[in-house]
């Protein structure tokens, strides 16, 4: 392996991060995106990230992409007809769906509609006991005359969630078979493959949306597949995962649901291995984009993961990155709503047309144009001056859509884009830390994403946050996240074990699954030495409805007599969780979990040769930018002739290639040797 290639897609950019491992150099690229067909962008800004720096294909020995692919499918109900096989008599399970009320006292609320309708759900008649134990079994020649049916329809794509299939698959393996005998193309995604793990509703919903998106997923994997054939890549396609690991294209092509996050996590991995490298162990990651700002939270170097997700109303119970996703990016569009309000987003310009002033058809206003017109993006071009900007469209589409409607002077009008788009991203990070707890004034803010340290600054100063850290190459550090990404799968078993649960029963069970984890990791290329397993159970007082995760090492269970030592520990996490633990209650073990983590060789950031810190040299000019209510003068600086422990004071404009970054007054940069750009309070409070 020399060169590795992360690419990742955005809503307005492609960006390409390519890295030498024999030089220990980082190349970056960002090309537009093309929303009606995503994998040309990619396919073309290999294609010429290849040739700017002169990396012949050959020497690419690892290709990882990041997707939104799946998720688009979700949000705009693109995906496949899906037939759903379930257990005679549970058919509306995906419209009875659980007994919580998100909003208990709105009468109004509507429950969001299954991805599968009522007409294309079908009953098997079958029926598995919690036990494992058949009650009654699959019965064949009703079944078969049902598949018949879905023939006829025309049905290809079918999501089966039978009874307690967790426990034993068997019916549903037979039915696998049937489908495939009376439906020989039929794409088919079984529960107890897509998650072994009790809860009905969380497993149907899952399958589902696995077998909703598949075909979209796969015709995109298949035609990137062929575009890196043609440009002669010999690595295989990777994807990132909803948990920050690795699969390949083959897994993902079966197992897509596990991709439906894929492109944020792969910027709060970046978040975290930046902030790693700065020594930062508490981190709030934002990355804001052309169309969303994704905010992530890592404490004591470990990101935060969710058993549970959820995309537009469709309930995911998958692991993953907890990640707080908002409509707030460069190209969301601002307006004025019937009661004279302004607001931004959700809606955004994306690509096409994108903002007004790209020039490319757009006439609404969007944060990216509120920014050329405050002076604090540059008001001629943008991408080190390969894509031009014109500041009159900008001002001509605020003064048209959001000034002249509130009366405002046209600065005024631009500064309030920017304040309400600071507004939406602030409290998307007050979600992830302040109501779990966390205290921002203890955290550091990574910024990133083309618009992430435009608007950083301010973001800190809102929430008391006492340092900013913005990357070297922060547009692509997404793709930077995705190269630095580890192989890992997740396996879980439903046991729902008392307290006397055999110790012997327990080793059993994860031996199976760590056998099943090296297999994968070595299909995928990975050896066994260098799979490191993390392990957990979910334990209960016995009649709660919740468990707890209680995390333990394998090298420690060989001392184990029994499961005491898990239990004691679910007892002091319950302490530590609720403020309370009852040692003579019943426990049960609920899930057994394992994480295998597949590593691979880190990409190592490398350090600036020397000090230099006079900014002198990468002074280029000096404009007027409107901050704080006012306009004042600021320095710009070129961020690429800025060295280790150059010191920029505010006001200023830092610009590169992929990023600008605003700096205020009272506000001081300096350069790490990482090549960080650390913004700090000259006096802080």
């Amino acid at each position: 392996m020399s060169v590795r290639i992360g690419v990742d897609v955005g809503g307005t950019f492609t960006d390409i991060v390519c890295f030498d491992e024999q030089e220990g150099h980082f190349r970056l690229l960002k090309v537009p995106s093309t929303p009606d067909r995503p994998s040309a962008a990619v396919i073309e800004g290999t294609r010429r990230v290849l040739n700017q720096f002169e990396n012949a294909a050959e020497s690419v020995g690892f290709f990882i992409h990041g997707t939104t692919v799946a998720t688009n499918t979700i949000l705009e109900r693109k995906g496949a007809e899906v037939a759903l096989l379930v257990t005679a008599g549970f058919r509306d399970v995906p419209t009875i769906m659980r007994q919580d009320r998100p909003r208990l006292y709105d009468y109004f609320q509507q429950r969001p509609q299954p991805l599968i309708p009522r007409e294309r759900r079908f009953e098997v008649p079958e029926r598995m006991l919690y036990t494992g134990q058949v009650s009654r079994p699959l019965q064949e020649k009703p079944t078969r005359e049902l598949l018949c049916r879905l023939r006829e329809l025309e049905i290809r794509d079918i999501a089966v969630c039978l009874l307690h299939s967790y426990v034993n698959p068997s019916h549903e393996r037979t039915l696998r078979e049937w489908i495939s005998q009376e439906i020989p193309e039929a794409r088919v995604s079984l529960s107890s493959d897509i998650l072994p793990e009790f809860k009905e509703f969380e497993r149907l919903s899952t399958t589902a949306v696995n077998a909703y998106v598949l075909p979209s997923v796969g015709s995109y994997l298949q035609r990137l597949e062929e575009g890196l054939d043609s440009l002669q890549i010999p690595s295989g396609l990777h994807i990132m995962q909803s948990n920050g690991g690795i699969m390949t294209s083959e897994t993902a092509q079966s197992h897509c649901v596990h991709m439906v996050l894929s492109g944020p996590a792969a910027g709060a991995l970046s978040g975290l291995v930046l902030g790693r490298k700065a020594g930062l162990d508490h981190i709030i990651s934002i990355d804001v984009g052309g169309t969303s700002a994704d905010v992530a939270v890592a404490r004591d170097g470990n990101l935060h993961f969710a058993e549970e997700s959820e995309i537009a109303g469709q309930v995911l119970k998958i692991p993953a990155i907890e990640i707080n996703t908002v409509g707030a990016g460069g190209g969301s569009i601002a307006w004025v709503d019937s009661g004279g309000a302004l607001q931004v987003g959700p809606q955004s310009a994306g690509a096409h047309p994108g903002p007004a002033c790209y020039r490319r058809g757009g006439s609404r206003p969007t944060v990216t144009d509120a920014n050329v017109v405050l002076g604090r993006l540059n008001a001629s071009h943008l991408l080190g001056g390969e894509m031009a900007i014109d500041a009159e469209l900008s001002a001509k589409a605020i003064a048209e859509n959001v000034a002249a409607p509130l009366g405002l002077e046209l600065v005024e009008a631009a500064e309030g884009i920017i304040r309400v788009i600071n507004a939406v991203m602030a409290k998307a990070i007050r979600r992830l830390s302040v109501e779990k707890g966390y205290d921002p004034r203890e955290f550091t803010l990574v910024s990133f994403g083309g618009g992430g340290p435009l608007h950083a600054a301010e973001l800190a100063a809102d929430l008391q946050i006492p340092r900013v850290l913005v990357p070297p190459v922060p547009g692509v550090s997404s793709a930077l996240g995705l190269i630095t990404a580890d192989f890992r799968h997740d396996y879980v078993r439903t046991v729902l074990w008392k307290q006397q649960a055999s110790l012997d029963r327990f080793k059993s069970l994860l031996e199976d699954m760590r056998s099943a984890a090296l297999a994968q990791m070595e299909k995928e290329g990975v050896g066994s030495g260098l799979v490191a397993f993390v392990t957990a159970s979910d334990l209960r007082y016995e009649g709660q409805g919740f468990s707890l995760p209680v995390t333990f090492d394998l090298e420690e269970m060989p001392a184990w007599t029994d499961l005491d030592p898990l239990i004691q520990r679910f007892h002091q996490r319950h302490q530590e969780t609720y403020g309370y633990h009852d040692r003579q209650a019943a426990t049960e073990v609920v899930n057994l979990r394992l994480a295998a983590i597949g590593r691979l060789a880190p990409a190592t950031l490398t350090r600036l040769p020397q000090k230099q810190p006079d900014p002198g040299p990468a002074l280029e000019a000096t404009r007027k930018i409107y901050v704080e209510g006012r306009f004042t003068e600021a320095n710009v600086y070129r961020r690429s002739g800025l060295g280790w422990g150059s010191l920029v004071r505010g006001p200023a404009i830092v610009e590169q290639l992929d990023s600008t970054t605003l700096i205020l007054p009272g506000q001081r940069a300096e350069t790490d040797e990482f090549g960080n750009l650390t913004i700090t309070w000259e006096n802080p409070q």
